[in-house]
């Protein structure tokens, strides 16, 4: 089987524009229609969250179009809305993310806006009150989820000590905790033109963004680099239950993933597609959902952060059944281990993920989203043509020392939240 590669270079589309103000962007120039998306970045995110008092960063990024500059909130949704400028703002565990679609006309407007968001966000008390109550209610909320239970304890357990075991959105106690002056200084401290990535998607030259990247951005601190301390999962071997009143009991297991800067990362995505990522044909859906009916679906995937990356499999499954799915999970880790993955089996992979790539390009959104991810990655612009090439070139060799490292004694670390009966999860 040959794995067709299209000859097209994307990477050539994209040029790195800088301003006269230092600010530096990709541009993807496209005049097909008159729009524009832009995605921008600053490093930090969640992991930045003061001791005490995580859900901080979330509540930030909550509230930077809640009002800045001489605008209220109200006034400021309006802005947004009168020019059908959209704005909005995203936490992840390393990082903000803004993102920001306008049409051509109204551009000017839209880059004020971001400008007034990112520079000069009011953080008021009534605006912080209303966002921390819906950010309360969500946690309130989420306390009977299994599936949000288990992934909590497989990180409080896995990574206890680092800033990766505190909850992104926060709990009751730390919720409370935090006051406008905790906002203002972690604002203060992420939002830096050191930790600043943008990406550019639409019909703008590369003169013209020039000069929206200095009125939106050349007013930021130059700040320092947010940088969280690498970590690597712990607790392989060990099993957690934490007791909820739910018929399915939800699973999450893991072991160290390798990094994105490691030659046998992109073999080891491949090994992933064939275990448990590549939905109906991975070999997980097929032993636990196809064959024997103990789920709906199960997955496995590799969450490549920015201090760590860990190999993970969630599923969910009748509490009776908890011992049986375990036990499974463990027969195709050890058969992989010690069968690999056949020629033919590891050509579908490829050519799976090798076609799906495309699907990344349908969209400016998606485009734009796709090239601040690379940014964050720290990928060039020539990872566009060379991911699909290295995946092709992935070989059975490749594959099977990646297994080597994923799985090695197959010892997991696992969560389980629901009710189990005594002994099904030991």
């Amino acid at each position: 089987m040959t794995i067709h590669v299209p000859p097209v270079s994307l990477a050539e589309r994209v040029r790195s524009v800088r301003s006269p103000g230092g600010i530096e962007a990709w541009l993807f120039e496209d005049h097909a229609l008159p729009i524009l998306s832009a995605s921008i970045g600053f490093r930090g995110g969640a992991a930045l969250d003061p001791p005490g008092k995580a859900g901080t960063a979330l509540l930030m990024a909550r509230l930077l179009t809640e009002g800045a500059g001489l605008l209220d909130s109200e006034g400021f949704g309006r802005a947004l809305a009168d020019d059908a400028i959209r704005l909005s703002f995203g936490l992840e565990r390393d990082g903000l993310r803004a993102r920001l679609r306008t049409q051509s006309s109204t551009v000017d407007r839209a880059f004020a806006l971001l400008r007034l968001a990112v520079n000069e966000p009011h953080f008021a008390p009534a605006p912080l009150a209303r966002v921390r109550a819906a950010a309360t209610a969500g946690v309130r909320q989420s306390l009977a989820d299994a599936g949000r239970t288990a992934h909590l304890a497989f990180f409080a357990r896995g990574f206890a000590g680092h800033a990766y075991a505190s909850p992104a959105a926060g709990d009751l106690a730390s919720l409370e905790a935090i006051d406008g002056a905790d906002v203002v200084a972690l604002h203060r401290r992420m939002l830096t033109r050191t930790g600043l990535l943008v990406a550019v998607v639409g019909a703008i030259g590369p003169e013209a963004l020039a000069g929206l990247l200095d009125k939106a951005f050349a007013d930021l601190p130059e700040g320092e680099a947010a940088a969280t301390p690498p970590v690597a999962l712990a607790g392989l071997g060990e099993r957690e239950v934490v007791r909820l009143d739910v018929p399915n009991a939800a699973i999450v297991l893991g072991r160290p993933g390798i990094r994105l800067d490691d030659p046998d990362f992109t073999a080891s995505q491949v090994v992933n597609h064939c275990f448990g990522g590549g939905t109906f044909t991975a070999r997980l859906m097929r032993e636990v959902r196809e064959k024997r009916g103990l789920c709906y679906a199960i997955g496995s995937g590799l969450d490549a952060a920015a201090a760590a990356c860990t190999l993970r499999i969630s599923t969910s499954v009748a509490n009776a059944r908890v011992g049986e799915t375990l036990a499974v999970v463990a027969d195709e880790v050890a058969r992989l281990a010690s069968d690999g993955i056949g020629p033919d089996e590891l050509e579908a992979a490829k050519s799976a993920m090798i076609g799906a790539y495309g699907l990344n390009f349908d969209t400016s959104v998606s485009i734009a989203e796709l090239l601040l991810t690379l940014q964050v990655q720290g990928r060039g612009r020539d990872w566009l043509d060379a991911r699909n090439r290295r995946i092709a070139a992935i070989t059975t060799e490749d594959a099977a020392r990646a297994i080597g490292r994923l799985f090695g004694d197959g010892a997991m670390l696992t969560t389980i939240a629901g009710d189990p009966p005594a002994g099904a999860d030991a």
